[in-house]
């Protein structure tokens, strides 16, 4: 198995995790939630390929409009969320918070598509609670989660477009699906492992 080469960088006042990770083959850079700071995101990176939007939320987005400008990747986001997304500049502007407004999504990804970057395969999850439209992408032995799951919590379900009922149902199947061994990249806070959140995540707890 190809193990992706990944690298978290925080971004932004809510502290957001994005991650720039690389096929150590090909060289090809897929960046998920570049949320703000563009110009530590762009740090190092001569390529870019390819955008994830976890979600449509102005900290998970916020920083994309000059990456595009000036790298002219592939950019992604759930059906779902595109019309989050299409407001993240006014809703970044009711919480205090200025950035610039990412264009529309080139696609739309749906449950069980795949996105390849380099010779990388990562599978999307449609996982909504924390927002209709919110994924999780899956490849490699990896999990990012977007607000989906944290080390020991999960997304906010009291937003605009989230759901208790919708997160509850997500997690159960999230549960089901993972090798313990997977290893969660979150959308905030340290990454931990499927195993670790089975055993310490109250939110996972189903029995």
């Amino acid at each position: 198995m190809i193990k992706p080469i990944v690298s978290t960088i925080i971004v932004g006042a809510i502290q957001t995790n994005c991650y720039v990770v690389k096929c150590p083959e090909t060289g090809a850079v897929l960046v998920i939630d570049p949320g703000d700071d563009h110009i530590l995101i762009e740090r190092g990176l001569t390529r870019l390929d390819a955008i994830i939007y976890t979600h449509g939320h102005f900290d998970h987005v916020g920083g994309s409009a000059m990456l595009i400008k000036r790298f002219a990747p592939e950019t992604m986001i759930h059906r779902a969320d595109a019309d989050t997304m299409a407001s993240a500049a006014s809703h970044g502007a009711e919480w205090g918070f200025k950035i610039q407004q990412p264009p529309p999504a080139d696609r739309f990804l749906e449950d069980g598509d795949s996105v390849e970057v380099g010779r990388l395969t990562f599978l999307i999850k449609h996982t909504p609670g924390h927002s209709r439209g919110s994924i999780c992408v899956e490849g490699h032995g990896l999990l990012f989660s977007g607000d989906t799951i944290f080390a020991g919590s999960v997304g906010r379900t009291d937003l605009p477009g989230s759901s208790p009922e919708e997160m509850r149902n997500t997690l159960k199947r999230i549960a089901m699906h993972f090798d313990h061994s997977t290893t969660v990249f979150p959308g905030h806070g340290s990454a931990t492992t499927m195993g670790h959140e089975m055993e310490n995540n109250p939110f996972l707890q189903f029995q």
